[in-house]
């Protein structure tokens, strides 16, 4: 009897376990599958959080960067530098002592000729005008002004490419002094730069190496000039040519008449001047000598340029020479002008009739001529289309 008793216990028992067995396993199994979720869940976090950090490292850097140039330009802006463009390309100092201001020409031209004389007709095409200038001050008191150029000679007719170099400061109330290589102020178109002219190739100028004494205030100005006549340094030998120039405004500002046009609502001015130039040489031209008396005019919407030059030869044969334009505009940008040269030289006066196309002023501009150069033994016609740019 006890031994069944035993049996029964023990089936029981087993029973028992069997059942708490199965439960257990369940739960575990439950337990694995939470974990491994949790697991999942917990990667896919990591994961996130990896793209997150690694997208706050970018950011960070561009930030710093950031951070870093704004440092950069505060510190420009504390220590006073400027640039930027103004009537040329600039770069100075705050207080304006120290300045390199940049400029530039670019005139590129196609041109038929027809000469009758040599019966010939072509056409081509020709760089007129390619230079870079540049000017500025030092120490605030001094200046310099250096032109390069590439048309291939220099003052001299030399092979070079360097056409002038000059200092320029003042030395009293309105007085100043100019010494190097500079313009010879002949007359107003002379002084007149190339970009600013009216027709192609108008300007006619010489350079020369000397000094100059200039003298401005509110309604005059005035050029007195001396240079080598025969060379450089101590082979110029004591030979001069002497020139001067005087400038009385009548009406306007002094910046106006730096170029002829004179667009529809433009100021009106009026500019008269006189120059004188000598030649004292050991050569035939000594005691030579040029006068020109010449006036601006500018109407806002149209301009006026006269001159009347005389040459005097010590040798007794003289010469002189009338010029004039006028300039209209049309519209807003286009411009129509006719000019015209009689020569005491020349069988024939001269006639030029042309038109600008102002792009964007004088720093973009096209020009279209028609040149006709009559004579007694055959005419001359040209044509002559020419883009500008100028910084």
């Amino acid at each position: 009897m006890s031994h069944l008793y035993l049996l029964g216990v023990a089936t029981l028992t087993l029973t028992s376990a069997g059942f708490a067995g199965s439960d257990t396993n369940a739960d575990l199994q439950a337990r694995l599958e939470a974990a491994e979720a949790r697991i999942n869940e917990l990667s896919a976090a990591t994961n996130n959080n990896w793209l997150n950090d690694t997208r706050s490292d970018e950011i960070r850097s561009l930030v710093h960067d950031v951070l870093a140039d704004a440092d950069n330009r505060a510190s420009l802006q504390g220590s006073g530098s400027t640039a930027g463009y103004n009537g040329g390309f600039t770069v100075g100092s705050a207080d304006g002592n120290w300045s390199l201001k940049m400029n530039g020409l670019v005139q590129t031209s196609w041109s038929n000729v027809d000469d009758e004389a040599a019966d010939t007709d072509g056409w081509g095409f020709d760089a007129v005008n390619s230079w870079m200038n540049f000017s500025g001050t030092v120490a605030g008191d001094y200046h310099y002004n250096v032109r390069y150029n590439w048309d291939g000679t220099n003052f001299l007719g030399e092979a070079s490419d360097l056409e002038w170099a000059n200092v320029h400061f003042g030395i009293a109330d309105g007085w100043n002094l100019t010494m190097g290589t500079q313009k010879v102020a002949s007359s107003r178109i002379a002084l007149i730069d190339d970009q600013n002219q009216l027709g192609i190739n108008d300007e006619v100028y010489d350079v020369e190496n000397g000094a100059t004494l200039g003298y401005a205030s509110d309604d005059m100005r005035a050029w007195l000039q001396i240079f080598n006549n025969d060379g450089d340094g101590a082979g110029n030998d004591s030979q001069y040519d002497f020139n001067g120039r005087l400038e009385y405004m009548v009406e306007g500002n002094w910046g106006q008449f730096d170029q002829f046009t004179s667009a529809d609502g433009g100021a009106a001015g009026t500019l008269l001047g006189f120059s004188y130039m000598t030649t004292n040489s050991d050569g035939a031209e000594d005691g030579d000598s040029t006068w020109t008396l010449d006036g601006q005019m500018q109407f806002g919407g149209s301009n006026l340029y006269f001159a009347y030059t005389e040459d005097s030869d010590d040798d007794g044969e003289d010469s002189d020479t009338t010029y004039v334009a006028y300039g209209m505009y049309l519209d807003a940008d286009w411009e129509a002008y006719v000019q015209y040269m009689d020569d005491s030289d020349r069988d024939d006066p001269l006639w030029v009739i042309g038109v600008n196309n102002y792009w964007a002023g004088q720093n973009a501009k096209w020009t279209t001529e028609l040149h006709m150069n009559d004579a007694d033994n055959g005419d001359t016609t040209t044509i002559t289309s020419q883009i500008q740019l100028y910084f």
